[in-house]
C-alpha cells in the first residue's frame, strides 16, 4: 500500500480519538487526507488553541471493543506507518505552516508494548534526526510499561490516556479486556509522576470519556473527572459523544445527542472555573443535568434564595454564579464599578453578548429589573416538543 493510500485510511480512522477536539472556539478542521484537530496549549501564561495533525501510527487492533470500528473482529482495511513514513508526512504539512503539532495516536497492533514503542520511535526520529522542537500529543494505550511512559514523557508536550467510561463497572460493559484501575489509573499515576518530578509535559495529562456507551450518568462522568483533577494533576478531561457503529455490539443503541456532551463540557467547566462543587451541579434524581438549560441557569434557577446580588457590592466569586457573567465580564465589573457603579440594564449589555440575562438575577445600585421567580421558570420552562424529540432534530 502505498503511503497516500495508509494516510487516507490512518487520518480517516484517527476521527474516533476524540480526545482534544473541543477547542474553545469549536472548530475542527478536516482537509483531504489529514485530519486536523485542536489542542489547548498553555504556553507560559497564555493559552491558545492550535491546528494539530492528527494521525494513527496503525489501525489494526488486536482488541475488541465495543463500541470501536477498528475492534479486531470488524472486517475493515488495515494499515500501519513506519517511523520515517510519519515524518515525511507531518514534516511537510509542519514546515508549511498548515498545522503547528502532531497529535499521535495508535490501535493495539500487535500488543500494547510493541504499538507504543513504534509510536515512540516515530516521534523520537523527529525530535532527534529531524530535530522538530514543536508540539506533540501523544495518546498512551492502555497497559502501557513504565518504561515506555518514561520515554514517552521525555518526547511529548501532552501526554493523555483515554479512560472512556467512569469507572471499573461501566468499563467492563463496552471494553473487558482493560482493567481500569491497573490498565489506565495506574498508568496516569505514572505519568502524573513523570511530570511532578522530572518536569516534562509542559502541556499536562488528559483524558477522554464516551459519553452514553456505557450507561453511565452525567454525575459518575463529573465526579469521575473532579477526582482526576484533583488527584492525578489533569489538565484536562474530554468527552465526546457515542455513536453506533455498524459491524459493532452496539450498532442498535440510539446516538448519545451532542446537546448532552455540551453540558457535560459546560458543567465541567463550571467545577473548574467559576467555582463550583460537581455534588451542587443541577442533576435530576437520576443523575443526568437537564437538557433544555446550560447548567450555570439550571443552578440558578433552582436556588431563587441566592438572588438577586447586588452588582455593586457582590465579591467576584459570588458574581461568577450569575448566568450570563463568566471570568473576563466579572473582572470587567469589579474594574469598572470602582468608578462607574452600574445603575442600568443597558450597562450590563455592553459588558458581552451574554451579560443581558444577568438582569434577572442582580440588583444595580439597589434597583431590580429583571422578572419575578414565577415569570422566569414559566419562561426557561421546556415547551412544545419534549426534550428527547427536540434532540432527535438537533442531531
Amino acid at each position: 500500500m502505498n503511503l497516500d493510500a495508509k494516510l487516507e485510511l490512518l487520518a480517516d480512522a484517527a476521527r474516533f480519538d476524540v480526545c482534544d477536539s473541543f477547542s474553545q472556539t469549536g472548530r475542527r478542521y478536516t482537509p483531504k487526507r489529514a485530519l486536523l484537530n485542536n489542542d489547548l496549549i498553555v504556553d507560559g501564561r497564555n493559552a491558545r488553541s492550535r491546528p494539530l495533525f492528527q494521525v494513527l501510527m496503525s489501525n489494526s487492533c488486536a482488541w475488541n471493543c465495543a463500541y470501536c470500528p477498528l475492534r479486531a473482529a470488524n472486517d475493515v482495511p488495515r494499515a500501519a506507518l513506519e517511523p520515517d513514513e510519519l515524518a515525511r508526512i507531518f514534516l511537510p504539512r509542519y514546515e508549511s505552516g498548515a498545522v503547528q503539532g502532531l497529535f499521535l495516536s495508535t490501535a493495539v497492533d500487535n500488543g500494547v508494548s510493541r504499538a507504543v514503542q513504534r509510536m515512540l520511535d516515530g516521534v523520537e526520529l523527529l525530535r532527534v534526526y529531524h530535530r522538530y522542537d514543536g508540539y506533540v500529543h501523544v495518546k498512551l494505550l492502555p497497559g502501557a510499561t513504565r518504561d515506555d511512559i518514561e520515554r514517552a514523557a521525555w518526547l511529548a508536550d501532552r501526554l493523555s490516556l483515554n479512560l472512556e467510561a467512569p469507572g471499573p463497572e461501566h468499563l467492563q460493559r463496552i471494553s473487558p479486556e482493560r482493567n481500569w484501575r491497573m490498565d489506565l489509573i495506574e498508568r496516569l499515576l505514572w505519568a502524573r509522576d513523570w511530570q511532578r518530578t522530572a518536569g516534562r509535559l509542559s502541556a499536562g495529562l488528559a483524558t477522554q470519556f464516551v459519553v452514553g456507551a456505557a450507561g453511565e450518568r452525567d454525575r459518575d462522568l463529573l465526579l469521575t473527572g473532579a477526582w482526576l483533577y484533583r488527584e492525578l494533576d489533569l489538565r484536562r478531561v474530554y468527552f465526546g459523544a457515542f455513536r453506533p457503529v455498524v459491524g459493532t455490539p452496539l450498532e442498535e443503541r440510539e446516538p448519545t445527542p451532542f446537546i448532552r456532551v455540551q453540558r457535560v463540557h459546560q458543567a465541567d467547566w463550571l467545577a473548574r472555573s467559576y467555582g463550583f462543587d460537581v455534588r451542587e451541579l443541577p442533576f435530576s434524581a437520576d443523575g443526568d443535568l437537564p437538557l433544555h438549560l446550560d447548567p450555570k441557569l439550571a443552578w440558578a434557577l433552582k436556588h431563587p434564595e441566592y438572588f438577586p446580588v447586588e452588582i455593586n457590592a457582590a465579591p467576584p466569586e459570588t458574581l461568577l454564579r450569575v448566568p450570563g457573567f463568566g471570568p473576563v465580564s466579572v473582572a470587567r465589573i469589579v474594574r469598572l464599578r470602582r468608578a462607574y457603579p452600574f445603575r442600568t440594564p443597558e450597562q450590563l449589555a455592553k459588558l458581552s453578548s451574554q451579560a443581558g440575562r444577568a438582569r434577572d438575577f442582580v440588583t444595580l445600585d439597589g434597583r431590580f429589573f429583571g422578572r419575578d421567580e414565577q415569570s422566569l421558570q414559566r419562561h426557561y420552562a421546556p415547551r412544545g416538543p419534549t426534550v428527547a424529540e427536540q434532540l432527535r432534530l438537533w442531531d
